[in-house]
């Protein structure tokens, strides 16, 4: 294994799929002037929305690969690796673009969101559209002829899409926050999050690589939704305490009625406790900060950012112990779990 990191690699390749995605239609493009200008606004796109951020998404395909085939992981497997890492960066920024604009967010990753700098906010939709079709222009362009990448690519983001679609409707699935549970958060949760952020990239990694028959081990699936969830709820803490220096992005979940771990934990705390539950109905979901700060108030008196120190680390040591338990007969694959779990553990963006 080289001493480049994976995040190099990765963006060594941006120029690489800009260019891709550009020239598709060069020919046809060129002979008409609007048309050429819209491409010049997907590449404004593409720039504003997926050359930054931290790629752990896209990083975590590279690190696969390198873990699970050192010997064989050469210039090719690497650009093969990096070009789907950015497929999966192109879907998760279609994501962000909808759901910052579904969640009325007002920055991401330090920038004012998509939606807020395009001239009718509604266009954001479109532009959410071309990143996600871009996905598969790439895939059809270097994995023309691996059916398990575009099953595996239409599965996930089918997935994610059913499970945003809980997130947004769960404040009139669950009309009142005394409904919200546990199992229902984990359940929005995995199927939102988990699967394009952790499932995803280690099957395309394991996929392009000589071990590809582990990507059907049955306790794979269970560990890496495991380690996707461990994320959310550390995004969800994140919101609410985040440094917006670090996170770059002002949390919405309260003012959005979102079911977070925060919130859930909060409600089952306070299940023998009327009177500070009629605080947290009245006041959560609601844009007026000095509601929101009611709800931050009843967070700090039940000493909740403690209560997510525990939980984080006895999930962390639990997951270590399905790592350890699980009969992979792969100490690469052990090992790469470990280290995508290390990467994530006490983050604070």
């Amino acid at each position: 294994m080289t001493s480049t990191s994976s995040l190099s690699i990765l963006n060594s390749y941006y120029n690489t799929i800009v260019e891709d995605l550009v020239s598709s239609y060069s020919s046809e493009i060129s002979r008409n002037i609007y048309l050429d200008k819209i491409l010049s606004h997907f590449k404004t796109v593409l720039s504003y929305n997926i050359s930054d951020g931290k790629k752990i998404r896209g990083t975590t395909v590279i690190d696969t690969v390198r873990v699970l085939s050192p010997e064989s992981a050469d210039e090719l497997l690497l650009k093969q690796a990096a070009i789907l890492g950015w497929c999966i960066e192109l879907m998760q920024g279609a994501f962000l673009i909808a759901d910052d604009l579904m969640d009325h967010s007002l920055t991401r990753r330090g920038k004012p969101c998509w939606y807020l700098k395009v001239e009718e906010k509604e266009s954001a939709v479109n532009d959410s559209f071309y990143l996600y079709s871009c996905t598969f222009t790439l895939l059809n362009k270097y994995f023309p002829t691996n059916i398990k990448l575009y099953h595996l690519f239409n599965e996930i983001f089918q997935r994610t899409v059913i499970g945003q679609g809980l997130d947004l409707e769960t404040p009139s699935y669950l009309p009142s926050i005394d409904l919200y549970t546990e199992e229902h958060y984990y359940t929005v949760v995995t199927w939102k999050t988990a699967y394009y952020t952790i499932v995803l990239p280690i099957l395309c990694g394991i996929l392009i690589t000589p071990s590809s028959f582990l990507a059907d081990h049955p306790e794979l699936k269970t560990i890496t939704i495991n380690i996707g969830t461990y994320f959310q709820v550390q995004d969800d803490y994140l919101d609410c305490y985040g440094d917006i220096n670090r996170t770059g992005k002002i949390g919405t979940d309260i003012q959005e009625r979102k079911c977070s771990w925060l919130i859930v934990q909060a409600m089952k705390l306070l299940e023998k406790n009327d009177r500070k539950r009629d605080i947290l109905r009245d006041n959560y979901g609601n844009d007026d900060q000095n509601k929101v700060q009611r709800v931050k108030d009843i967070y700090e008196e039940l000493n909740l950012k403690e209560i997510y120190q525990q939980y984080e680390e006895k999930t962390y040591k639990s997951i270590i112990q399905l790592i350890n338990q699980a009969n992979f007969n792969s100490k690469p694959l052990e090992q790469l779990l470990k280290q995508i779990l290390d990467s994530i553990h006490v983050r604070s963006k």
